[in-house]
């Protein structure tokens, strides 16, 4: 079952990116996350009660703190979707976000099979292809990779990949409350520097701008809000070291929806990528 979660948190991740990344295209990033963390908020807060009756401030703090590396990570990445190729950030990100949380499991004393562990390199590995720079996407003036992509990717990916290991160390039986926490914390900073901003330069244009996007941002916000749930009742039923591995292939959905949405075409070695990811999970869930 956690190996299912972790496949769905990847679609989650994935199709939460692509919108992200399509909505900062049309107003900034911090729109953005700001309405779509909001967004998320409410629907966890609906949710949160019918699925469990305890809580602790311990945890939701635990959550808030979360929430800020996320938010972080989202910012890095969002700008990433929307100056470079996606099937270039989305991976380099998924990278970094699978290996932090994916080497604290193993200092924490996790306990895999060989084959599993082949798995998640083989995973590793189908990640790393799907990142390699496509030529055919920048003829088509789709953005190029250059040093500042790769750094935000990575360092969107370690926010991630923080995240995840806060979340594991919450209580089981409080799931989905540390996220109310980070949505809480996000929500509140993101949208009151959007009001202060929008005070400070008396320009209503950066507000109205989120108009085209609303519909994006709001599917932004579903998917991933709903990615940290699943992820989080993942992660107390199973490995970190292995949900957050296939939550990390998140790049599939992103790459496949820019592939038929945005027409990006990808390479051979991309479409290998993916492939080596069907086999990756099929190992890890007989490992």
């Amino acid at each position: 079952m956690a190996i299912f979660l972790g496949l769905v948190t990847a679609l989650c991740f994935g199709s939460g990116d692509f919108f992200g990344g399509l909505s900062t295209k049309k107003t900034s990033v911090l729109n953005v996350v700001a309405i779509s963390h909001f967004v998320g908020l409410i629907g966890v807060v609906l949710v949160a009660p019918l699925l469990t009756d305890a809580f602790t401030w311990r945890d939701f703090g635990i959550g808030a703190v979360a929430g800020i590396l996320g938010g972080l990570g989202v910012v890095g990445l969002y700008r990433g979707l929307a100056t470079g190729p996606m099937a270039v950030v989305a991976p380099l990100t998924a990278i970094a976000s699978a290996a932090v949380p994916a080497l604290w499991g193993t200092l924490s004393g996790e306990s895999l099979s060989a084959l599993a562990w082949f798995g998640i390199l083989i995973a590793l590995i189908a990640i790393g292809l799907s990142s390699l720079p496509n030529n055919a996407s920048a003829a088509q003036g789709l953005g190029s990779v250059t040093a500042n992509t790769i750094v935000e990717s990575l360092a969107a990916g370690v926010g991630f990949g923080a995240m995840f290991i806060l979340f594991d160390l919450t209580a089981d039986d409080v799931a989905p409350w540390p996220v109310v926490g980070a949505r809480v914390t996000t929500s509140a900073a993101l949208l009151t520097l959007l009001a202060f901003r929008g005070v400070r330069s008396k320009d209503r244009s950066s507000l109205a701008g989120i108009r085209p996007a609303l519909g994006l941002i709001v599917l932004t916000g579903i998917f991933d809000t709903g990615s940290n749930v699943i992820f989080l009742l993942a992660t107390t039923i199973g490995d970190l070291s292995v949900v957050a591995v296939l939550s990390s292939l998140y790049p599939v959905s992103t790459v496949i929806l820019a592939s038929v949405v945005l027409k990006e075409r990808m390479s051979r070695l991309q479409l290998s990528g993916l492939l080596l990811a069907l086999v990756a999970t099929a190992l890890i869930a007989i490992g």
